[in-house]
């Protein structure tokens, strides 16, 4: 059953792979829950707190949970490396006590989760979207920050470069395997 997660910094082109692999494979595309939480009136990124992140979490675990198969647009991966930015830029306040839980449930499950990872590094300039900041120094720090993530919590992965449809060439020869 693939579970496929694409990862990596804001805009790198998860979304447009996604879509276009979840089409190609027939598989029920994970919507990016940050987006959802937005439109719930929360702040993102560095106007997060703990609560904001904890929701997050469950929005995607919950998600994967309710999928036997799927493309994730984004992953438990994502959420923590971006939690992990928004704690340690803040000042530490019981209710982070919330984001540790989840952190917990993430760690336990992590390498279970997905039967592939494809991780997708910085190559294009960032496109504003209207959800994600306009700061190079802000992408770069997430992406060390998801690549450090995944060698700490020993999850395989494999990069994506070029073209979307070079990566799609990429992911169906890598599947194909």
């Amino acid at each position: 059953m693939p579970r496929i997660a694409i990862v990596g910094s804001f805009s790198t082109g998860k979304t447009t792979l996604a879509r276009q692999l979840a089409q190609d494979l027939d598989l029920p595309l994970l919507p990016e829950v940050a987006r959802e939480i937005v439109d719930l009136g929360f702040k993102l990124d560095k106007d997060a707190n703990a609560e904001v992140e904890t929701l997050i979490f469950l929005r995607q675990y919950y998600s994967e949970l309710a999928h036997p198969e799927f493309v994730g647009d984004r992953s438990l991966l994502d959420v923590m490396t971006y939690a992990g930015w928004v704690m340690e830029n803040q000042d530490h306040r019981k209710e982070n006590a919330l984001w540790e839980a989840c952190l917990d449930i993430a760690t336990y499950h992590l390498r279970s989760q997905y039967s592939h990872v494809y991780y997708l590094p910085i190559e294009f300039p960032i496109v504003l979207d209207g959800l994600r900041p306009d700061d190079p120094a802000f992408q770069a720090d997430i992406d060390e920050r998801m690549r450090k993530l995944m060698y700490n919590q020993d999850i395989s992965y494999t990069s994506l470069t070029g073209s979307v449809e070079e990566r799609l060439i990429q992911v169906t020869q890598d599947l194909e395997k």
